[in-house]
C-alpha cells in the first residue's frame, strides 16, 4: 500500500482538542496509519509540507441539495431536463469537494438522479465527496411538493408512510427524510410553523427506517413539529426554528443525543438576501423566522443539544462550494472557532452514524483530510479560503 506523509504547522482531531503542533500525518491506502508532533516519515513515503497551515479533518455538511442551483426563485428551474440535473450534480460536487468538503449528506433530490451519479463518481467518471443521500422527502400531501418537482414522494397515513420509507431505501437511500412541519421555500398557504406529519406517520416512518438500518432526518421548524418528531425518535432535527419556544424539548435532545443541524445561512439568505427575485411570500416567512433561528440556536448550544454543521445548499443564493460560510454565522451566533469545527467534522459525522470512520483524525479513520492556510482556531473565516489541499480517502484530489 501506497504511503503519504503530511506535515503542517499544526493539526486539528475534530473532536476539539488542543493542537498539535507540528502536526504530522501518516497515511497508508486510504486509512490514517499513525499522527503524531514526533511522527518521522518512512523513506518510501510521498511527503507533503506546508508550512503555516493547519491539518484538520474534511468538513462534512449535513444538510444540501446537489442537483439544484441556488436561484432567487426555485420556480426558474423547475422544469430543467433531467440531464442538465446530472451535469449539475457533478458540476456542484466538484465545488463542494474543491472547497474542503469531504463528506455530504443529500437531504432531497431530484427523481433518484443522485444515486446514479453516485454510480458514476464509484466509476471514477466524476469527482465528489462521500455522498450520503435520503433520496426523495418523506411528505404528507402538501402544497411544497409542487415547487420541488421529483423532490417529494408524498404519502399519507401510518402504512403508506412506511411503503414510501421503504422505496427510498430499495432506491438506495442512507437517510431517511421526513417533513414533520411546513415549509419556508414553499407556496404562502404552507407555513413552517405548522406541523405536518401525525405522530403515528412520524412514528411509522422511524421504526421502518431504523429496522432498515437507517437514520431518520427531520425536517421541523414549528414546535409541534419539533416535538412529534422528537418524540419519534428521529436522529436529526433540521431547522429547529422554533424550538426556544419549549426547552423541555431541547433537553429531551440532549438527552437523546438528538442533533440540531440549524442551516443558519439558509434564513439568513432568504430574510436579507444579496439580490432581488426571492417570492414575497418566502421572504416572509424567513424575516418571521430569523430572530426565532437565532434564539434557538442559543438555547441548543446552552441545553447541550449536539449541533451539526449544514447549510441547506441550493436556497436561494446559497450556493455550493461555500459551505464555510455556515462555520462563520455559527460563530457569530455565540459559538467558538473550535466549537463551529467540531460541529463540522466529529459531531456532524456523529450525526450521520459515521463517527466511527470519518469527523476525526484518528489511526484506522479514512484519510478523509483538509488543508488550510493560518489557524482557523483564531479565525474561522479562513475555511471560506480554498484549502491548499483535500485529501479524499488517502488520495490528493484537491
Amino acid at each position: 500500500m501506497s504511503l503519504v506523509f503530511v506535515t503542517a504547522a499544526r493539526l486539528l482531531d475534530g473532536r476539539g482538542g488542543p493542537p498539535i503542533k507540528p502536526g504530522r500525518v501518516l497515511i497508508e491506502g486510504d486509512r490514517i496509519r499513525s499522527l503524531g508532533a514526533t511522527l518521522q516519515p518512512p523513506a518510501e513515503a510521498q511527503r507533503y509540507d506546508f508550512p503555516d497551515a493547519t491539518i484538520l479533518p474534511g468538513l462534512i455538511d449535513c444538510h444540501v441539495h446537489l442537483a439544484d442551483v441556488g436561484e432567487a426563485d426555485p420556480k426558474d428551474s423547475a422544469g430543467e431536463d433531467d440531464a442538465v440535473r446530472v451535469l449539475r450534480l457533478a458540476q456542484h460536487a466538484a465545488r463542494t469537494l474543491r472547497a474542503g468538503v469531504t463528506t455530504v449528506r443529500d437531504l432531497g433530490g431530484r427523481n433518484h438522479l443522485e444515486f446514479g451519479f453516485r454510480q458514476g463518481v464509484e466509476a471514477g467518471l466524476a469527482i465528489a465527496p462521500r455522498l450520503w443521500l435520503c433520496g426523495k422527502i418523506v411528505s404528507m400531501t402538501t402544497p411544497g411538493a409542487d415547487m420541488w418537482p421529483g423532490m417529494y414522494r408524498q404519502a399519507d397515513g401510518p402504512w403508506e408512510v412506511a411503503k414510501a420509507v421503504r422505496e427510498q431505501v430499495k432506491a438506495g437511500a442512507d437517510v431517511i427524510k421526513v417533513m414533520a412541519s411546513g415549509a419556508i421555500m414553499a407556496p404562502a398557504n404552507e407555513r413552517p410553523g405548522q406541523a405536518q406529519y401525525r405522530p403515528d406517520e412520524l412514528q411509522a416512518a422511524t421504526e421502518t427506517a431504523h429496522g432498515l438500518g437507517r437514520r431518520v432526518a427531520a425536517h421541523a421548524h414549528g414546535i409541534e413539529g419539533i416535538r412529534n418528531a422528537v418524540a419519534a425518535g428521529v436522529d436529526t432535527i433540521e431547522h429547529g426554528t422554533y424550538l426556544h419556544q419549549d426547552p423541555a424539548v431541547a433537553t429531551q435532545m440532549a438527552a437523546r443525543g438528538i442533533a440540531l443541524v440549524p442551516t443558519l445561512k439558509a434564513v439568513t439568505l432568504l430574510a436579507d438576501p444579496p439580490g432581488p427575485g426571492i417570492p414575497a411570500e418566502i421572504a416572509e416567512k424567513a424575516r418571521a423566522a430569523r430572530d426565532h433561528a437565532g434564539r434557538s440556536f442559543r438555547l441548543a448550544m446552552e441545553a447541550g443539544v449536539p449541533i451539526a454543521m449544514g447549510t441547506d445548499a441550493a436556497t436561494s443564493f446559497n450556493h455550493h462550494g461555500q459551505n464555510a460560510d455556515e462555520l462563520v454565522l455559527m460563530v457569530e451566533g455565540g459559538m467558538t472557532p473550535m466549537q463551529a469545527i467540531t460541529a463540522a467534522t466529529a459531531t456532524a459525522a456523529r450525526a450521520l452514524g459515521r463517527d466511527h470512520e470519518l469527523g476525526s483524525l484518528q489511526p484506522g479513520f479514512l484519510a478523509d483530510l483538509i488543508v488550510v492556510g493560518g489557524n482557523p482556531v483564531d479565525d474561522v473565516s479562513l475555511l471560506r479560503q480554498p484549502p491548499q489541499a483535500v485529501f479524499l480517502g488517502g488520495r490528493l484530489v484537491v
